[in-house]
């Protein structure tokens, strides 16, 4: 599993409802750390050394106006550089978590605020272009004080695939993760270990049966 770091750029974050949440979320995650930035200037040399141990690195803040917090453009100005660029962050990639006060369906061609969420944030897929990352596509938080108690952990469960699902938009690759999870809560519970691996059986029976419907599928194909 890739190891991922969630940078958290927030000025106020402890009063942060949403952050909070996301933070507290995250802490029992194998493979996965938090940062949070500082208005203090940050120690250079450290924060680089960190970034070269994670192959995923997320940049969470809420937006704005259209842009992330200014402590978060301090902290690249100052920790990023085209040299370290080239020789660290090849290959890793980078992602996007941003929380809105607006429904998503608002930031559309013809809605209120005209642009997407992908061209307001383009400077941040221009910057991993330059520093030869792999962007993510964005994760978008909107409105989450009104979502209700099934809607938040339906939000848990997509936050946590962002930070360690591998980069693929596939059924499979869900299954996947999920089958991980699994695995990974029967070691450390004891008390419905049993239940968890009936559920762990059911998925792995179903994917024998989808498995064998794609040949079925395949060889009608050639036969046509």
């Amino acid at each position: 599993m890739k190891k991922t770091l969630v940078i958290i750029a927030h000025p106020e974050v402890e009063s942060s409802s949403v952050q909070r949440f996301l933070i507290d979320s995250i802490k029992e995650l194998p493979c996965v750390d938090h940062y949070l930035l500082r208005e203090e200037t940050p120690d250079v040399l450290a924060d680089r050394v960190k970034l070269k141990q994670y192959q995923r690195i997320i940049f969470q803040f809420p937006m704005y106006w259209y842009s992330a917090p200014y402590i978060l453009k301090k902290w690249l100005d100052e920790v990023f550089s085209v040299e370290f660029a080239e020789n660290h962050l090849t290959d890793k990639e980078l992602g996007i978590v941003v929380s809105l006060g607006l429904s998503e369906q608002n930031f559309a061609s013809g809605r209120s605020e005209k642009y997407t969420l992908s061209e307001i944030f383009r400077p941040f897929e221009a910057l991993a272009n330059k520093c030869h990352m792999i962007f993510l596509p964005i994760f978008s938080i909107p409105l989450f004080s009104y979502l209700e108690e099934k809607e938040k952990k339906k939000l848990l469960i997509a936050y946590e695939q962002y930070l360690t699902k591998e980069n693929l938009a596939t059924f499979q690759s869900k299954e996947t993760w999920f089958k991980e999870k699994l695995n990974h809560m029967i070691e450390g519970n004891t008390e419905e270990k049993e239940k968890l691996a009936n559920i762990l059986s059911v998925m792995e029976a179903n994917r024998e049966e989808l498995e064998d419907l794609l040949v079925i599928v395949k060889e009608m194909r050639l036969e046509e």
